[in-house]
């Protein structure tokens, strides 16, 4: 199964406002949400560093998964979702980040189907890769489909975003 229809399950609507800044993650396995809009964002084990584009300063939340949502993927699964102007809709996935020792992303990529992602840096025995939505989820013409699709990544800056240390 894929991570980003994972991570899309995981965004629970909410009213489309942020949600106060809470404590820094806890290094256990339950979801927590971390709001950012720094260009620069912390992994919460401080093992890389993700640049991201100014344009979603505002826009954005960040989601950690549970242990059953990463699947084989390390703790630490990021999923920054879109905050819809429209409070009706669920905010939704821009990207996706994971980490993956490199023998457990050889046996995801050996399972077959589509990949949760993609690899853009492999060091240290582990591998770092991005999931990004593949359509538009909201109605076509709407403001949030059209900032959706101006937020989306592109190819040069999902090839620059993790940063590993």
């Amino acid at each position: 199964m894929m991570l980003l229809a994972l991570a899309l399950g995981a965004c629970g609507g909410d009213s489309g406002a942020p949600p106060p800044p809470p404590p820094p993650p806890a290094s256990g396995d339950s979801a927590t949400t971390v709001t950012a809009t720094a260009s620069r964002f912390d992994a919460p084990d401080g093992s890389y560093v993700l640049e991201l584009p100014l344009r979603w300063s505002g826009h954005f939340r960040v989601d950690s998964l549970s242990t059953s949502e990463r699947m084989r993927a390390r703790p630490g699964v990021l999923v920054f979702s879109y905050l819809p102007s429209d409070s009706t809709q669920r905010p939704q996935a821009l990207a996706v980040v994971a980490v993956y020792d490199s023998a457990a992303w050889a046996a995801v990529r050996a399972e077959g189907g589509p990949p949760p992602g993609d690899s853009v840096v492999a060091r240290g025995g582990r591998v770092y890769v991005v999931g990004l939505p593949q359509s538009n989820p909201f109605p076509e013409r709407s403001a949030d489909a059209v900032l959706f699709e101006l937020l989306q990544l592109r190819p040069a800056e999902v090839a620059s975003l993790v940063l590993p240390r």
